[in-house]
């Protein structure tokens, strides 16, 4: 089960409505753990969701506070910055008051 759902990104919730649908149908006695499974399917993907979501605000924080540090970005800086995970952003904000250039940020883009 957890091969299909991860193998298959374009699945659709109504796609494995179904699936869960037949498989309580096949292996009515495996309905519980088909449930269980899904429910920490979706609690994965809530996580995964609360994660990216604090990668967006951090990555907007560090630019907002790069910007007024350093003046206008390079896009190139932003769009990478943007693309960071959240310890690497924390670290970059953290430090932001010792930087004396970009160039020391641009380290941890790569």
């Amino acid at each position: 089960m957890r091969y299909i759902f991860n193998a298959r990104a374009d699945l659709t919730n109504k796609d494995i409505d179904e699936i869960i649908s037949k498989i309580e149908k096949t292996y009515p006695e495996g309905s519980e753990l088909i449930m269980t499974l899904a429910e920490k399917l979706r609690e994965e993907g809530r996580e995964e969701g609360r994660e990216e979501g604090e990668a967006k605000a951090l990555a907007r924080t560090a630019i907002k506070l790069l910007t007024k540090k350093f003046g206008i970005l390079p896009e190139e800086l932003k769009r990478g910055v943007s693309k960071l995970d959240v310890v690497t952003l924390e670290v970059i904000i953290e430090d932001i008051l010792e930087y004396q250039s970009l160039e020391e940020v641009k380290k941890y883009i790569q």
